[in-house]
């Protein structure tokens, strides 16, 4: 669980842009900024980047081999064969408040790329499955652009992969040649996979079909979450329209009649897209869930200064889950840091960390 900024090839970068010109197309009306976006003060510790997206699994191994052996991402570090292993440090669990559990976790990535996926499992410890629609609230979805969509899942479809999209293959979206399905993980977690047209260059290694990673997370209030964010972290969404479009809605497997809109903010420092979205018309049920649960999601976040962002996130009623309510001292390598974890409003949970000098 080593926690750097996220770093991603300029070229990897200019994919992640250029799938939000295809969402701005495809996926909303023009951005419409609220009017809180000019009024509302920033976080005045606001955030400085971005690392792992971290989906909580039941199993370590089964999430492995789907993020692996399926999606074709490296596990970091390279796990020798069998059950992989138990981690050790004690800190890891005074992190996230439970230091009478264990745990376990490895990390899902592109090639020549540190931060990625990171995959956790929890044990010794109460746990509840929790399985979202992706109208509810605090429904998670990665988003994986790739180079090969058919491919990849021609290998899911023999796999029996729970396919969400209508019609159960991939879609055109936008353009006649973009494609993109949705599907489960072994966990219910939502993946996106998106093959651009025209395919971005980038340098990722050729080996690697995966060449970007993006997070979507649905919020029952658009306006307030960007709010949310915009005071405690300092990010800052482009808050767009509600809209109607039966291929988008198709594409999520859901009723064609329902509006939604969709909401973008890069992160300060990072190549991460961050994107909100919410529905009208749909009915939904906001399940609140732990960060040991599987089916829960954690987002690492850089920030300079710890204290104030937490002193921000306290301000707006969130509280941090860590022994004791306070900060974890780790180091990692030669460096120290100090991290703390938090439920946003929509139950995504935020690894905040500050890099001491």
């Amino acid at each position: 669980m080593r926690l750097l900024t996220w770093t991603v090839p300029q070229t990897t970068r200019a994919c992640a842009l250029l799938f939000g010109a295809l969402v701005t197309v495809t996926w909303q009306s023009p951005p419409v900024l609220s009017a809180q976006a000019s009024t509302q003060p920033q976080s005045a510790a606001p955030t400085t980047g971005a690392c792992h997206v971290s989906p909580i699994v039941d199993n370590l191994d089964k999430a492995a081999y789907f993020y692996h052996d399926l999606l074709g991402l490296n596990l970091v570090p390279e796990p020798p064969p069998g059950p992989l292993p138990w981690d050790t440090n004690p800190g890891h669990l005074h992190l996230h408040g439970m230091p009478q559990a264990k745990l376990r976790f490895i990390g899902a990535r592109m090639p020549g790329v540190f931060c990625g996926v990171e995959l956790v499992e929890f044990a010794n410890i109460d746990r509840r499955f929790v399985h979202r629609r992706l109208q509810d609230p605090g429904a998670v979805t990665l988003i994986l652009l790739v180079r090969d969509l058919d491919g990849l899942f021609a290998r899911l479809k023999e796999a029996r992969v729970p396919v969400v999209t209508s019609g159960g293959a991939p879609m055109a979206v936008g353009t006649a040649k973009t494609r993109v399905v949705i599907v489960k993980d072994p966990d219910g977690h939502f993946v996106e996979l998106a093959q651009l047209d025209p395919l971005p260059q980038t340098t990722t290694a050729a080996s690697s079909n995966v060449i970007g990673i993006r997070l979507r997370v649905t919020v029952p209030d658009t306006e307030r979450a960007a709010d949310y964010y915009r005071r405690v972290l300092g990010i800052d969404p482009k808050v767009g329209a509600f809209a109607r479009n039966e291929q988008v809605m198709a594409m999520m497997g859901l009723p064609a009649a329902a509006e939604y809109r969709l909401s973008t903010a890069q992160v300060p420092g990072s190549a991460l897209l961050l994107e909100f979205l919410e529905f009208k018309g749909l009915e939904s049920t906001r399940i609140a869930s732990r960060v040991q649960d599987p089916g829960s999601y954690r987002l690492q976040l850089n920030v300079p200064d710890l204290d104030s962002t937490i002193a921000a996130l306290k301000g707006a009623g969130g509280s941090v889950i860590s022994t004791g309510g306070e900060p974890v001292s780790m180091t990692f390598g030669t460096r120290p840091w100090r991290l703390a974890v938090a439920a946003d409003l929509n139950n995504l949970f935020l690894i905040l960390q500050q890099r001491l000098p």
